[in-house]
């Protein structure tokens, strides 16, 4: 009869495998639990550290910057102080007169070296030394010399050249200037027409019935005569429209009228423009120079400024 071939007719083993898996599950479950509990408890209790370090640390930092704007008070007032400064300077010049002893002392002791040096050293050997450095200080010397001599040769030759550009700058000078002959005075027989060159404009002092010129020219009466003021900005420009001043030399008599310009520093240009306009319409003219500080054209019963060339 075989026996192992007989199994009981129930079993208590797989009720028994289930219950344990189980109870293994609730005590995992219960670990986790625990374990994640105590992690939170941890990390509030990290957190609540850390606020209240914080805390500390700002309180620390707080008292440190009261305490360092006191310090930073003291030292104010203290830098304020007279005295204190006046022992500032005093620190500092004995620091001064301490560098400068130390400084004298090692020349000293160098100079007292170089003395012993000298002492022992053979009197051939040091005259030789000595007369070496003596002809190195009359080479040097020589050479300051020709240096010299040198510069100065230089310097001659510049002003040389300066001299001579000088002479050149004067004779293209010379050239490019027009050589002017001022007017010569004679007696003329016929009417004088004055013309007024200034502000770099042709002011006619009389208009084609020959009254006065009131529109371009103050006009000024005094007890000897009369004075006349261009006005700034008026008159003919002879650089722009000339056909009014060539109009007017047109209507004058070629053969009794004289034609006059006073003409200031400023408006020489205008000047060679309009006498040549005057030589083209075959008037006779002449002219006489004025500067600005002469003030304006003075006209009298006696004389005339300027007078008829």
């Amino acid at each position: 009869m075989n026996l192992r071939r007989k199994t009981p007719p129930d079993s208590l083993y797989l009720l028994l495998d289930t219950l344990c898996n189980a109870f293994g599950g609730i005590i995992l479950l219960a670990v986790l639990v625990v374990l994640l509990t105590s992690k939170e408890k941890t990390q509030s209790s990290k957190a609540a550290d850390s606020q209240e370090m914080l805390r500390r640390r700002l309180a620390i930092a707080q008292t440190d910057l009261q305490k360092s704007q006191q310090l930073a008070a003291s030292l104010q007032a203290k830098a304020n102080d007279e005295r204190l400064k006046q022992q500032v300077e005093l620190l500092s010049t004995r620091k001064d007169l301490q560098n400068a002893i130390q400084q004298s002392r090692e020349t000293v002791a160098q100079n007292s070296k170089d003395l012993d040096t000298a002492s022992a050293v053979d009197p051939s050997e040091r005259l030789k030394f000595l007369n070496a450095q003596l002809a190195a200080a009359e080479a040097h010397k020589l050479e300051a010399k020709n240096s010299l001599a040198a510069a100065d040769e230089n310097t001659k030759r510049l002003k040389q050249r300066l001299a001579d550009m000088e002479r050149q700058v004067t004779a293209k000078l010379n050239e490019l200037q027009r050589p002017l002959r001022l007017p010569k005075e004679h007696e003329t027989g016929k009417r004088v027409i004055y013309i007024i060159a200034r502000y770099g404009h042709i002011y006619l002092c009389r208009n084609f019935d020959l009254s006065r010129n009131e529109t371009d020219i103050d006009w000024t009466t005094t007890l000897t005569g009369e004075t006349a003021d261009p006005r700034r900005g008026q008159g003919i420009d002879p650089t722009g429209s000339t056909a009014g001043l060539i109009n007017f030399f047109r209507n004058m008599s070629d053969d009794s009228v004289y034609v006059a310009f006073c003409v200031y520093e400023d408006s020489f240009p205008a000047f060679i423009r309009a006498k040549q306009l005057a030589a083209d319409c075959g008037l006779a003219y002449g002219w006489e120079p004025f500067q600005i500080s002469d003030g304006p054209v003075s006209f009298s019963s006696v004389g005339h400024t300027p007078k008829p060339q």
